[in-house]
């Protein structure tokens, strides 16, 4: 796959309680070309269906640069909250991705591996191409198409979109067809769903109490291992843990669409995710595929 444009991606890893996660998150460099080109690292987040920039990331000089761009003429609704969409361009690869959410008082001016972190990519990056993440080889491409190779290869589930933009699978839970959200930005977990639905896949005693920071609120989260076996299109997914978080808002939004709950990136670490949006299906490679 010499053709594929790749690009690549790094880990943060992350200790919560007595565990060390060595991929709590996916960050990719990215540049803002009406800043001089400024470069700084983004988190790649597909549960963002917006990108964002982390007002607090920039320098003041910067800062009032980037507040000097138009407005767009809508806003994006953001943790259920309006927010203003600025015409920032963000370039990821030759991927352009304007107009984008805008956090006055987010981030921090700490740089990491060398560069500030400037905000979150999110699905919109994706949408409307095919999405390949090479977990193995910590690597991610933005296609046209899908290769022929992978076309053969692939065995494929539908996927969709919730009218907000989340990425939605359909996936096997002990055969049974449900639909799950996929996040990376939810990296750490194999599935994360409501207190209701955990207690019908696992034998409901906690073995796992973490506490994350999501957008700056922190969630208390608690997991005990899967007793159902899930999969993509008949490809085994290893979720060994099921975790859930508490809270109406979250339970709602599960209900909402329908959804089993949410997959983060551990299931797929093993191999190569393949989202193709134009055709909306996805499929799980073997890590070969990619070679």
């Amino acid at each position: 796959m010499t053709d594929i444009r790749w690009l690549p991606f790094r880990w943060e890893a992350e200790r919560l309680g007595e565990r060390e996660f060595p991929h709590a998150a996916m960050f990719v460099l990215a540049h803002l070309p009406t800043l001089d080109g400024l470069k700084g690292w983004f988190q790649f987040d597909l549960g963002a269906p917006t990108s964002v920039l982390y007002g607090r990331a920039f320098i003041p000089e910067q800062r009032a640069r980037v507040e000097a761009h138009p407005h767009a003429e809508r806003e994006a609704i953001f943790n259920g909250q309006p927010t203003p969409l600025l015409q920032v361009p963000i370039m990821l690869g030759e991927g352009r991705i304007e107009p984008v959410v805008y956090l006055a008082d987010f981030g921090d001016a700490e740089r990491w591996h060398g560069h500030p972190v400037l905000g979150t990519i999110g699905g919109d990056w994706a949408r409307g191409h095919v999405l390949a993440l090479d977990f193995p080889r910590q690597r991610l491409a933005r296609l046209a198409a899908v290769p022929p190779a992978w076309e053969k290869a692939g065995a494929w589930a539908p996927l969709r979109l919730t009218p907000y933009g989340h990425v939605v699978l359909q996936i096997g839970v002990d055969r049974a067809p449900r639909w799950a959200m996929f996040d990376t930005g939810s990296s750490l977990f194999g599935l994360l769903t409501s207190p209701e639905q955990w207690r019908a896949l696992t034998d409901g005693q906690v073995t796992e109490v973490l506490t994350i920071n999501a957008w700056g609120t922190p969630w208390k989260v608690q997991g005990s291992p899967a007793r159902v076996a899930l999969d993509l299109a008949g490809q085994p997914l290893d979720v060994t843990l099921v975790h859930f978080v508490e809270g109406e808002r979250e339970r709602q939004f599960l209900v909402q669409h329908e959804l089993v709950g949410i997959l983060g990136n551990a299931p797929f670490l093993g191999g190569v995710l393949v989202l193709d949006f134009p055709g909306a299906r996805a499929a799980f490679l073997p890590a070969e595929m990619a070679a």
